[in-house]
């Protein structure tokens, strides 16, 4: 382990001068520049609280699933501050926006000093990473100055393989979390088969599905009331393509509104729509006469969702695996995706269930889903189950986070 760190962070001294222009470069060209120096370690936080608890995440899906969790600790530990690091920098402004922690910042990559200072300064009792971000130099240096968790455990069947292949690398790793807290038995396993012990390894369940959200009212796509809408949310590269295709070959009387995973592809999109033909706005022109409308601001999903009619959930068409279908479903809607769900293949086993989501693997398919009538959603029987389940978690996290809170 110790020759592992030794070259890892003799690669990292190597590459670094090379890296850091680019990087640089890169959040210039997505507006995100602001914050990157924050990537370098150079945090400014506020005046220290008493305790706080460090979440970690990487992006905004990770983040949205921790407010349940961040409401019930400001509820039944208001001692305990809150901070949240993040890989992305959409995903410190969903963190601000939503959660309102004690403060939000981008993870200073691989810089152990800054780890530590973070964790002295702002007496963090435990540090909680969302998912498995194993940061080689993060988990070393939070384990030696604080405790440390993983909620929502998770190995693909593709990414298993490779962690058994260099378990000398990422079982030390593993085997410094106090536990680690897995999506599912299968996740459960492929942890131990990499540590070689399931001692501090659990199943917990998926935290990504905990809150159900009121409807809000119509603000950015309030321009569009009283028409019928097919929303293609999280989409990616290649995704598009398909949704436009399926949206031209439909003949729906209605709104095609895209809503792309990454900002940044916002013009990619809508020069896809305009090279089908189609007519396209942008959602912040609020131009009602196009038929197509790209999503150019963060944080409108939950609006989207409530007034579209269709919806299509993207990374599921390509290898992403998914995005959390939870998210549509809470609002009553019967939604659709691709076949690729590996990364929430628990909530898809349960909407699939109750028929709540529609599986699609072709712009054909997604234009029978557009225009033909669904067969019957038990909506009740899949947030039973949901509830069930999700009590059961919550009663878990609040355990863990009175010991954190007392220790």
């Amino acid at each position: 382990m110790l020759i592992v760190k030794i070259f890892y962070n003799v690669l990292l001294f190597i590459l670094i001068p090379f890296l850091m222009p680019i990087g640089y470069l890169i959040a210039l060209k997505k507006k995100e520049d602001g914050d990157f120096f924050e990537r370098l370690g150079f945090v400014t936080f506020p005046e220290p609280p008493e305790k706080s608890i460090w979440f970690h995440c990487a992006s905004v899906g990770e983040v949205r699933s921790l407010k349940p969790i961040t409401d019930m600790i400001k509820s039944y530990f208001p001692d305990l501050k809150i901070i949240v690091s993040t890989t992305t920098a959409t995903g410190k402004q969903e963190a601000n926006r939503l959660i309102m922690p004690c403060h939000a910042f981008l993870l200073p990559l691989e810089n152990s000093l800054a780890v530590a200072h973070i964790i002295h300064y702002m007496n963090v009792k435990a540090l909680i990473t969302i998912d498995t971000e194993l940061w080689h130099n993060l988990i070393n240096s939070a384990a030696k100055h604080t405790k440390l968790y993983m909620l929502n455990g998770r190995m693909s069947d593709r990414s298993a393989k490779s962690y058994v292949r260099f378990s000398f690398v990422f079982a030390p790793l593993l085997k410094k979390f106090e536990t680690i807290f897995t999506k599912s038995p299968e996740d459960t396993e492929r942890f131990a088969a990499v540590t070689g012990s399931s001692a501090n390894i659990k199943t917990l369940g998926n935290i990504k599905f905990q809150a159900r959200k009121q409807k809000p009212e119509p603000k950015e796509y309030a321009y569009l009331s009283g028409q019928k809408i097919f929303a293609a949310a999280s989409t990616h590269k290649g995704e598009e393509e398909t949704v436009v295709d399926a949206f031209k070959k439909s003949g729906y009387a209605g709104k095609l509104v895209i809503a792309p995973r990454h900002m940044n592809r916002v013009g990619d999109v809508v020069i896809i729509a305009e090279k089908a033909g189609l007519t396209v706005s942008r959602l912040t022109e609020q131009n009602p006469d196009t038929q197509v409308i790209v999503s150019d601001r963060f944080g409108t999903l939950d609006e989207l969702y409530t007034m579209a009619d269709r919806i299509f959930v993207g990374g599921s068409l390509d290898q992403t695996g998914g995005h959390n279908i939870y998210e549509a479903i809470m609002f009553e809607k019967q939604i659709c995706t691709g076949p690729n769900m590996a990364n929430f293949r628990e909530i898809f086993s349960i909407a699939d269930k109750y028929k709540t989501a529609v599986t699609v693997s072709s712009a054909d398919e997604i234009a029978k889903y557009i225009t033909t009538t669904l067969p019957a959603a038990d909506f009740k029987g899949f947030f039973s189950e949901i509830d069930a389940q999700q009590e059961g978690i919550m009663a878990v996290i609040k355990g863990v986070i009175s010991d954190v809170s007392a220790g």
